[in-house]
């Protein structure tokens, strides 16, 4: 057809309105394309419910124009979740549910990279140490589980295991997670010899879970063996010869600089501090005043080169601090120095000591206060002052380490205006393998606050709404005396608009579909039961389409050092379903044309254009919107399609796209039922609009549903447990039983011919017979003859019946004995409404729509000929000759050029002429000013032809020349005198032409100038 289409269209014609024509098939082919590439219908799935349980925070996701999934059908159903917290206490279950049945399974382990295996646990592994050396051969591991708080006395924890590999060998140790903090630490002392001597080597280190052993905190001994691909990398570790002494060096003045390690000390511990000067240095005496709290002592001060300088050591005790004043003499001269003058040596040696006791073990921090002093200098000058903190603790701290419950967040507060946080708790990692949670003096700072804030007592990280983007790795660090360590984590913010998706963007009305409605009039409480009934009827209106509303958002991470490239979550096809977060705020516009049924069902009211918003709970801004229409056109339900459930399968699969994506597939299982089984019937109506919608959508009330069976008392209606209809099997045969399901108004409203079914479908359940065709049967409780019929919807409901078999076979069949009983049914009855007697219209296609353009543009290029060739026929009308009376015999008019010498005959013409009634006046229209006096033809006798002629005859020097002679043959005046011959020609002069002979002859001699035309006219009178 397309095809045929722009053939016509390569044919267009040629002519001056060719172009136009060409542009009108254009359009029309425009509208026709549409057609062409015509989308099929709506896909179905089964409407089971399928939910997390034990999941606390977690998204149903779908592609972009993908929903249902494709591998859905009117017995499947396809969903897939985004799991964010990876692992909660106990592992989550998906439930799927089509009451009455149900069914559930446990959601298989996450799967890791970089083998994609699945893991029972979610596991953060930390590093302390990047190099260690052989004087601290030690490495430390940090395990965290991930999710939650683990209460105490939580005995499935597993055991983790750390393997270090190196070419020297293989280390092993394992660690069991302790309760409240999900984490534990291994301590991995590395053999000697795999330290070399003159280089810096590798090992790999990597981990395995395991269940851990009978008993407390102990663990199995496996696992000494290379453990292959199974396990989990953690990184490396560089083994150094030696490891340099960490030192901090603070300047006391220009010349004179302190060096002090940068390490805790532990009580009892000897440690030294060192004074450098420069070789330019020139004074001969130099004293450092050193005032420390109690606690800690200097215990001597030694020369670094004690031939060149000598030390004297004073100790003054305070009753808060002490005091020590260290003076320096200058011994002998300096040797001259080749070094630069700038460049800097040690000079003195300082050692401390730290008492055994702390008062506790947590660490603490003891000033120390250094001031240097040279002759004549004040002895308290504050310039001169240094303070230096030095950390003592108990403990041998090794590294503060933030944990996080998660380590990305999806940031839903601009949708739902309540913050979101994740907690964080810090601990350090002591030599030994021992965790110590820190909660006091602890510092915190987000690196970037547009995406991620961090609580004042930084035991938390949130976001409150007004984040204005997301970014992955977004840094937040946190300090503890002298210990600093950072969290990275990544924020997944919404993409705004937010993308509405509605089933169906215009609501109809159903022809045939009558619900009732809140009565008009008070009512009376003595009316009769059929008052009553009359009274409901009069209530009832028309059924108006429903639709599904669904809320996404796209969920995207920005760079962190700028630029537009978007790294989306799941991908930038896939889309979060947030309608659970967003409902509450969502609202149609005008509640008269639509309104909105638990945030999720779309309800047309009356004839009209609406939107549906969604408005941030934290401003007046719009999230989204969507437009809808609700219109009075008419559409009917073609058919019923039927899906018999009579139990659930399900299916779970982990996805590679993230961590979290579970999919989830169940099935409506067709076995062949028992006797006394239950079988649910899952019901998708499809309309005249080419939309299809579950039963489901629409309330159960205003649904009559009827079930009917060849065998009588083969089924029994089922118990109302939450499915739309139900039936419950009796009895089963080897052969397949026709299930016929019809749709109804409610009862309250079926009256005339509202009692037909407004729609029907058949299932099999079992196979059909071979050789003969479903036994079509009729809806209507009027032709039931041994059938027997279910009812759900109504305020009665009878006996049902329905068979069942092994499968479901022709579930879409529509007996054609059943149609034609009900439009017999249907022309039968009276008492239909004015809406209802016309023919229900069906919605005109797009090919139809396109034929209908073609044949306009056809009727138009008709028209536009046609006017055209009246046009024609004006604009040269003015050249007949005048129009004379015309008999039922007269010949055809002709026109005559005379050439002639007979003056006989034109002077008999003349005499017989002058002869005629007197001459009516007239002007010749071919002169401008006033008109002429001019002879007009009296009328003929009856049934008689006459003429007109002018004879125009000139004469010249020499001779007589020949006579131009123009006769017009004209049909006859009715009104001719008697004695006028029949068959002779009547000649006419030009003296006695009527008006238009006159201007034809003028304009065609090219006499147009109006003093022309009067001599030419005072000419022909002399001639005459």
């Amino acid at each position: 057809m397309c095809a045929w289409m722009a053939g016509r269209a390569a044919a267009a014609p040629r002519g001056p309105y060719g172009p136009w024509l060409c542009l009108l098939v254009a359009l029309a082919l425009e509208v026709v394309r549409v057609d062409c590439g015509q989308a099929p219908l709506d896909p179905v799935y089964l409407p089971a419910a399928l939910e997390l349980l034990d999941a606390p925070e977690h998204f149903r996701v779908q592609q972009v124009d993908h929903y249902p999934p494709a591998n859905s059908s009117l017995s499947s159903r396809s969903e897939t979740f985004l799991l964010l917290q990876p692992w909660p206490r106990a592992q989550p279950l998906l439930r799927a549910s089509y009451p009455p049945f149900a069914t559930q399974q446990v959601v298989p382990p996450r799967v890791t990279e970089p083998h994609q295996r699945p893991v029972p646990w979610d596991v953060r592994a930390v590093s302390v140490e990047a190099a260690v050396t052989p004087a601290e051969p030690h490495t430390r591991v940090l395990f965290h589980l991930k999710g939650q708080d683990w209460p105490p006395g939580s005995g499935s924890l597993p055991c983790a295991r750390l393997h270090a590999t190196h070419p020297a060998g293989t280390a092993h140790r394992a660690c069991r997670f302790q309760p409240s903090l999900g984490a534990c630490v291994v301590e991995l002392e590395l053999p000697s010899h795999w330290f070399s001597q003159g280089s810096t080597t590798r090992a790999e280190l990597a981990y395995t879970l395991e269940p851990a052993a009978e008993g407390p905190g102990s663990c199995g001994p496996g696992g000494e063996n290379d453990p292959g691909e199974q396990a989990l990398p953690v990184g490396a570790v560089e083994l150094r010869p030696a490891d340099p002494p960490q030192y901090r060096e603070v300047p006391l003045d220009e010349a004179v600089t302190l060096r002090v390690p940068d390490v805790p000390v532990r009580p009892g511990q000897l440690f030294s501090a060192t004074l450098l000067l420069q070789h330019n240095f020139t004074a001969s005496l130099l004293t450092l005043r050193i005032k420390v709290k109690k606690g800690l002592h200097v215990t001597a001060a030694r020369p670094a080169q004690p031939t060149l300088w000598t030390a004297k050591l004073d100790r003054f005790k305070g009753s808060k601090h002490h005091t020590t004043l260290i003076t320096c003499h200058r011994a002998g001269l300096t040797e001259p120095d080749s070094s630069s003058p700038l460049e800097q040596s040690e000079f003195l040696w300082v050692d401390f000591v730290v008492e055994n006791s702390t008062g506790g073990s947590i660490a603490v921090t003891r000033p120390v206060t250094w001031q240097l002093e040279y002759p004549g200098q004040a002895p308290e000058a504050e310039k001169d002052k240094m303070v230096w903190e030095i950390l003592v603790s108990e403990r041998d701290i090794r590294a503060l380490i933030p944990l996080a419950k998660a380590e990305e967040l999806v940031n839903t507060a601009p949708l739902t205006g309540v913050p979101q946080h994740v907690p964080v708790r810090l601990v350090t990692v002591d030599s030994g393998g021992a965790l110590v949670e820190v909660t006091e003096h602890v510092g915190c700072e987000s690196a970037n606050t547009q995406v991620l804030q961090v609580s004042e007592a930084c035991d938390a990280v949130f976001v409150a709404g007004k984040e204005s983007r997301g970014a992955r790795g977004v840094r937040v660090d946190f300090w503890w005396r002298r210990l600093r360590a950072s969290l990275r984590l990544t924020v997944w913010a919404p993409l705004l608009p937010l993308r509405i998706e509605l089933t169906d963007t215009t609501l109809e009305q159903v022809r045939g579909w009558r619900i009732p409605g809140p009565a008009e009039g008070p009512v009376e409480p003595a009316s009769e039961a059929a008052d009553e009934a009359e009274r409901r009827a009069r209530s009832c209106h028309l059924q108006y389409q429903r639709a599904g509303v669904r809320f996404l958002a796209p969920f995207a991470a920005h760079p962190l050092e700028g630029g537009r490239h978007l790294m989306h979550l799941l991908g930038p096809d896939w889309l979060l379903d947030v309608s659970h977060l967003v409902a509450p705020h969502a609202h149609v516009l005008d509640p008269r044309v639509a309104s909105l049924e638990d945030g999720r069902i779309l309800v047309g009211r009356e004839p009209g254009v609406t939107s549906i918003e969604v408005r941030s709970p934290l401003s007046d801004s719009i999230l989204g919107e969507q437009a809808l229409a609700v219109t009075d056109d008419k559409v009917s339900v073609l058919e019923l399609r039927v899906q018999p459930v009579m139990g659930i399968s399900l299916t779970l699969s982990r996805g590679t796209a993230h961590p979290g994506e579970v999919t989830a597939t169940c099935w409506a299982q067709s076995a062949h039922p028992a006797p006394k089984q239950e079988v649910a019937l899952s019901l998708w109506l499809s309309f005249s609009d080419h939309t299809l919608a579950p039963a489901e959508l629409y309330d159960r009330r205003d649904l009559g549903l009827s079930v009917s069976a060849e065998e009588p008392a083969a089924v029994l209606p089922a118990e109302e447990q939450g499915a739309q209809l139900g039936v419950v099997v009796s009895g089963a045969g080897a052969e397949g039983l026709p299930l016929h399901v019809a749709l109804h108004p409610p009862e309250p409203c079926r009256r005339g011919r509202h009692r037909v079914p407004l729609a029907s479908g058949t299932a099999w359940l079992g196979l059909p017979p071979a050789s003969t065709l479903a036994p079509a049967l009729p809806s209507s409780p009027a032709w039931s003859p041994p059938a027997t019929e279910a009812t759900v919807g109504g305020e009665q409901q009878v006996a049902g019946s329905v068979g069942g078999s092994m499968r479901v076979r022709g579930k879409f069949e529509r007996a054609e004995e059943e149609a034609r009983k009900e439009t017999e049914a249907r022309e039968e009855e009276e008492e239909e409404e004015e809406e209802e007697m016309v023919p229900a219209p069906q919605r005109v296609t797009d090919l139809e729509l396109g034929m209908y353009a073609l044949l306009g543009i056809f009727c138009v290029a008709i028209f536009i000929f046609l006017v055209n060739g009246v046009v024609f026929v004006l604009r040269y009308q003015r050249k007949e000759p005048p129009d004379s009376a015309t008999g039922p015999t007269s010949p055809q008019p002709h026109n005559w050029v005379w050439l002639g010498t007979d003056q006989e005959e034109l002077s008999r013409q003349l005499d017989r002429r002058s002869s005629g009634p007197p001459k009516g006046e007239g002007g010749c229209p071919c002169e401008s000013g006033g008109g002429g006096e001019a002879p007009t033809l009296a009328p003929g006798p009856p049934g008689g032809t006459t003429g007109s002629s002018s004879t125009l005859a000139r004469k010249e020097a020499g001779g007589r020349r020949k006579r131009v002679e123009f006769v017009t043959f004209a049909p006859a005046p009715p009104a001719q005198p008697p004695e006028e011959p029949t068959g002779a020609p009547a000649v006419q002069s030009i003296l006695v032409a009527g008006e238009e002979d006159i201007r034809w002859v003028c304009e065609d001699m090219g006499l147009k100038d109006p003093e022309e035309l009067r001599n030419y006219m005072e000419r022909i009178r002399g001639s005459s």
